[in-house]
């Protein structure tokens, strides 16, 4: 039964890995051959593209974590050396920017779809660019930080492992709770109130209209969009610390595995869902999928 579970297990892991490359790289192509194309890109599309680049970055080295055992985002307690530091950094930063990127789109849907006569947020509405040039020089300014907190963490972890001392579940729930803390909670915040500003808004404009129309379905596709993110968020923290119990209390490998498959499930599962909340995206998703459906049937055709 093990045997069977752990075999499903790393189906699992290797299809979610093909499916975010896929899915993330078809989000960057279609966006780079637009922007080629038009000459110009919008602001969405740019932080879709950048997002879709971090995210595949996240994945290579999350997959390449698992089959070396290394310790991010898969803490490994016999692996010694330097590397362990840099594939913690490499996973670092592109989980970093990632998960801001993703922030990023949440107030980006915000104030684009989101209708208040608030002077403060009409400020903020027709100055979008610059809202997302603040929040970038901010991430800049909080990622030495995070880097630092981060590192001398994962040194002393490192520390203990090697001088063959105990370590203990409280220092490792210490461990994840501040990279949480460093690293998540302010974008969770910030895309939490726009989820819910927006939902604000469309109580609002729904009173006032007194029915649906387009602007009331692009609050909803907005919606849908940010209560996915919001959800893929909680449930990537949440197999973060679930790898502690996994890798250091239970110590089974099936156990090992499927938290580790759950951790895939934020930078794979949400470019499919943004794919098919986008317009765009969704259009030339279908484009791409009748194109192969005829080179199947003519494939057919020929065998026969």
């Amino acid at each position: 039964m093990a045997d069977s579970l752990e075999n499903i297990f790393i189906i699992l892991i290797n299809s979610a890995f093909i499916i975010g490359i896929l899915g993330n790289g078809f989000i960057a192509l279609v966006n780079c051959i637009d922007w080629i194309k038009m000459q110009k890109v919008s602001l969405a599309d740019r932080i879709l593209t950048a997002l879709a680049i971090f995210r595949i970055g996240l994945i290579l080295v999350m997959m390449v974590s698992w089959f070396t055992k290394e310790s991010y985002p898969f803490s490994s307690l016999d692996i010694k050396g330097n590397k362990v530091i840099l594939f913690s950094i490499a996973g670092l930063l592109a989980n970093y920017f990632s998960v801001w990127l993703a922030t990023g789109l949440s107030l980006f849907y915000f104030l684009k779809i989101a209708n208040f006569s608030n002077a403060v947020f009409l400020h903020l509405k027709f100055r979008i660019g610059m809202v997302f040039m603040v929040m970038f020089l901010g991430t800049l300014v909080l990622l030495p930080l995070s880097l630092t907190l981060n590192m001398a963490v994962e040194i002393l972890f490192q520390n203990q492992v090697n001088s063959k001392k105990n370590v203990t579940l409280d220092f490792l729930m210490i461990r994840y709770d501040l990279f949480f803390a460093i690293m998540f909670l302010i974008p969770f915040v910030v895309s939490l109130a726009s989820f819910l500003l927006l939902i604000l808004s469309l109580c609002g404009h729904l009173r006032r209209m007194k029915g649906v129309d387009c602007s009331s379905e692009a609050h909803v596709r907005a919606l849908k969009a940010m209560i996915s993110f919001l959800l893929l968020f909680i449930l990537h923290y949440l197999s973060n610390i679930m790898t502690v119990w996994a890798n250091h209390i239970l110590g089974s490998f099936v156990a090992k595995i499927f938290v580790n498959m759950l951790l895939f499930f934020c930078p794979s599962g949400h470019p499919l869902l943004l794919i098919l909340w986008n317009s765009k995206l969704k259009k030339a998703s279908l484009c791409v999928l009748r194109k192969l459906r005829g080179y199947m049937n003519l494939r057919k055709l020929f065998q026969k």
